[in-house]
């Protein structure tokens, strides 16, 4: 009896009982959310090298084998099978096929069916042995993967916690040294007090600095941590940004007089408009330009508001350019992490570490971004790049039109439209104006 013929002529029942008997068996749970043709698989392909084998077993037959097997392995183990519902897959195969030519089988002689029989379990188990294979060398492969990236995570992992204890370092120093002076002079105070009787307000006053720099270095580190976790409640509304641009350096330049500094603002022709946080938008602001009243003893300060290279999809810039001491590249990679203290910091008493990281964490808050670009001893701009829109989930404003706040004295400065994108370069633009 030719029981290849058997074996191909019966093909699609093969398939059918095979796939039924699959999603029936209890012990094969895999197949519970696979698709007809994700249990499938290679089954046509093996059936066609059973039956060559089984009339004749060639080089060309085996080779269909053992790649049936291999794409078989791969694909269970990523649809997540078990090598034990692998071999039972098989073996209900097995069976079905045993079934069909059990019929020939008894009526052959005992030396062909034994034959056949053999035949049948010795295909089957090879197809076996490959796929289980190739499933263990998937999972390998998965598993190798998965400590890749539990590696990478404990790399990230341990670069947090360094951060966090160095952070906490820096902290403790800065905290440290205000309660020795607020100790010591509290003391000092108090011994003079008993010895002469007199009052001596230069104590007194050296310990109201150090407390007033102890609850900024501790109201700093607590913002620091809210903006970085992002627990900070915004409240969105359309702004003028170059009327706050103008509040901020009005306020400021009293401090900037004093210092002999000069403190610009390039204002556009056009009013600008953003859908943003007034309140935290003005913070960023005033914080950066007092660091730069504070970094530079002798020049001036220049802020310069302009739409992105790409008008209004690209949003708005605003640099705040000085002529102060600059950055050195070395410190430019650095100057946002916390309690982070450059050559210029340092030269400060009453820097703390944290005012730029914390400009940093306001501005992602606000979705945009701020970059620096400096010099030693010629100066640095400061660049923060804004979205014309926030985008919120669940915004509850008419984002469409502008609110009345995007009115006021640069609105009558108004330029004709399609005039909005004819500014130059912000960082050029910036240095030019303050040099």
């Amino acid at each position: 009896m030719d029981y290849a013929q058997l074996v191909t002529s019966n093909k699609d029942t093969i398939i059918e009982t095979w796939v039924a008997r699959v999603r029936a068996d209890s012990f094969i749970e895999s197949t519970d959310d696979l698709t007809y043709k994700g249990i499938l698989d290679s089954l046509p392909m093996l059936i066609d090298a059973i039956a060559h084998l089984l009339s004749n077993t060639n080089t060309t037959s085996i080779h269909t084998l053992q790649e049936s097997g291999i794409d078989h392995g791969k694909l269970r183990a990523q649809q997540g099978y078990s090598a034990s519902e692998i071999v039972r897959e098989y073996g209900l195969l097995r069976d079905i096929i045993l079934e069909l030519i059990e019929p020939e089988l008894l009526q052959s002689t005992p030396q062909i069916a034994l034959r056949a029989v053999r035949l049948v379990n010795g295909i089957i188990d090879q197809v076996i042995a490959t796929c289980l294979r190739r499933y263990t060398d998937e999972r390998l492969r998965e598993v190798n993967l998965l400590y890749d990236e539990m590696l990478a995570s404990n790399q990230e992992l341990d670069r947090l916690i360094r951060n966090e204890q160095t952070n906490t370092a820096y902290m403790a120093h800065e905290l440290k040294t205000p309660l020795t002076c607020i100790i010591g002079y509290s003391d000092l105070f108090l011994r003079k007090q008993g010895d002469s009787g007199e009052l001596r307000l230069e104590f007194i006053e050296q310990v109201l600095t150090s407390g007033r720099k102890l609850l900024e270095t501790i109201n700093h580190t607590l913002e620091e941590s809210s903006y970085r976790s992002g627990q900070v409640p915004l409240n969105l509304t359309w702004i003028n940004v170059g009327e706050v641009i103008l509040e901020v350096t009005t306020t400021l330049e009293t401090l900037a007089l004093q210092k002999g500094l000069s403190l610009k603002f390039e204002r556009p022709l056009a009013a600008i408009s953003v859908l943003t946080d007034r309140a935290r938008f003005r913070q960023v602001l005033t914080n950066l330009v007092s660091n730069a009243v504070r970094y530079t003893e002798s020049g001036s300060i220049c802020v310069s508001l302009v739409l992105g290279e790409n008008g209004a999809e690209e949003g708005v810039e605003i640099a705040i350019a000085d002529t102060g001491l600059g950055i050195d590249d070395t410190e430019l990679a650095r100057i946002f992490e916390p309690y982070y203290q450059g050559h210029a910091g340092q030269q400060l008493p009453t820097s703390s570490g944290l005012g730029l990281a914390i400009a940093q964490q306001m501005v992602q808050l606000l979705q945009g971004k701020i970059r620096v670009t400096s010099e030693p001893d010629a100066g640095s701009t400061f660049t923060i790049t804004l979205p014309r829109q926030y985008q919120s989930q669940d915004q509850s404003q008419d984002q469409s039109q502008p609110s009345k706040e995007a009115s006021g004295p640069l609105a009558a400065n108004l330029t004709p439209a399609g005039h909005d994108n004819a500014y130059p370069d912000l960082t050029d633009l910036a240095r030019t104006h303050c040099l």
